[in-house]
């Protein structure tokens, strides 16, 4: 960050406001309207604040090497217009003689997920004179919109608890912070809140179809080109709640109970058709998977005491199926207060434990059995649980240390959130009406 941020940057947190209240009457209601400008606020804040530790504390990181690769792009847009347009159209890692003078020193440009990162801050550079903060404050807009609306999905389908879904999916610490700088966790993020809100209305709310079968698209192509495994996760969860969605249609309480384990096996092909295609000639196939995540295991581990182990993969697929216990766990739960090393690590260690609390209330505010009679009788939390263990289980495995476990994790996060809320709120309501019957 430079003196130009501190002059260009403000102009732009106005704009990015200004846009935000001229939308506001149309994207919120009675109930979620005082909660829109406070994700805002949050999701701005996060940006700073990620942008601050990145320079101040770690001295760099990628977020400074993906706006250092922008920068050449865009200085080759004033050197020579045809060079730059020629980069931002040819594939990551293409050898082109003409443009060969600028693409060798850029850091990522193998790297086809980060240079989705690298050529938007680019084409953002027109706008901001390609100043950081600029850049990474119309990043986290697009954060915010994504979230904000899978929060308009959820207070759909539960409207009495609107308040505990806005804390679900803007209070979390990790999420307004991994999930606002200029990174691809911002741009997976509102890839996975839009995808969310097109699915729920067009396939269970069966509204504008067309419109949002469109968003639906074009969200899982943004996270296919940036985070694949996101999608790979999102997709079986998806199928199962639309499958369960239409069992509950059927009136004959017996076929519905009979059906049911038909419906969870039916979602395992559904899933795995769809993951195929969406995967198909990429490192995360099924055929490639578990020599990926072995690769990335040993990669990321190297971070000395911020390093977590599953035990030794041996690059099957079996050896990571194995470790699907552990890796849930440390997703969901760690790390502990006594694993933390440095002040990052203590602020994720304090909401993993929070997390791991609210966890165990939950059952014992259920009950064991009356948690799962509940789940399997609302589609939307069987998405969630879903959603959130397959994303566990893939980012527990394929981390291997807790900087980086903390940012893949943040899509499932309020999944998870939500999901243990409303258990205790629903079981909370039949314990209410069973006190009055």
């Amino acid at each position: 960050m430079t003196i130009q941020d501190l002059l260009i940057a403000p102009i732009f947190l106005l704009i990015l406001y200004g846009i935000a209240y001229s939308r506001k009457a149309k994207l919120t209601n009675p109930l979620t309207k005082k909660y829109y400008f406070r994700a805002l606020h949050l999701r701005f804040f996060g940006c700073v604040a990620f942008a601050c530790v990145y320079q101040f504390y770690y001295g760099g990181g990628d977020t400074f090497n993906f706006f250092h690769d922008s920068a050449i792009i865009w200085n080759s847009f004033w050197d020579r217009f045809d060079i730059g347009l020629q980069i931002i159209l040819d594939k990551p890692g293409t050898f082109n003689p003409s443009t060969q003078s600028y693409t060798q020193y850029l850091y990522f440009y193998v790297d086809k997920h980060s240079m989705v990162v690298i050529k938007l801050s680019a084409l953002l550079g027109f706008l901001t004179y390609h100043t950081y903060l600029a850049n990474a404050f119309i990043f986290a807009f697009i954060g915010f919109t994504g979230v904000w609306a899978m929060y308009r999905a959820m207070v759909d389908m539960y409207p009495s608890l609107y308040k505990k879904i806005a804390f679900a999916c803007f209070m979390m610490p990790s999420a307004f912070f991994w999930g606002s700088g200029l990174m691809k966790d911002t741009l997976i993020v509102s890839a996975l809140g839009w995808a969310f809100y097109a699915f729920y209305f067009a396939f269970i709310k069966r509204q504008k179809m067309l419109k949002n079968i469109f968003i639906l698209i074009v969200a899982l192509w943004l996270m296919k080109e940036v985070k694949i495994y996101v999608a790979m996760c999102f997709l079986p969860a998806a199928a199962t709640w639309l499958l369960l969605e239409y069992r509950n249609k059927i009136r004959i309480a017996l076929i519905r109970i009979l059906i049911l384990p038909i419906v969870l096996l039916a979602s395992v092909p559904v899933g795995y058709i769809a993951v195929s295609k969406l995967t198909e000639g990429t490192r995360f196939s099924f055929e490639e998977i578990g020599q990926t995540t072995k690769t990335n295991t040993e990669w990321n581990a190297i971070s000395g005491s911020a390093s977590y182990s599953l035990g030794e993969y041996d690059g099957t697929i079996g050896s990571v199926i194995s470790k699907f216990p552990a890796a849930v766990t440390v997703s969901l739960f760690q790390p502990f207060l006594w694993q933390v090393r440095n002040p990052l690590m203590l602020l994720a260690s304090l909401q993993a434990t929070f997390i791991l609390l609210l966890t165990l209330q939950t059952f014992l505010k259920t009950g064991f059995f009356k948690f799962f009679k509940i789940l399997f009788s609302k589609p939307f939390l069987v998405f969630c649980l879903i959603f959130t263990l397959i994303l566990a289980f893939g980012t527990g495995v394929g981390s291997g240390n807790y900087g980086s476990l903390d940012r893949y994790r943040i899509p499932f996060i309020p999944f998870y959130i939500m999901l243990l809320l409303a258990l205790q709120y629903f079981a909370k309501n039949q314990k209410r009406k069973a006190q009055f019957a």
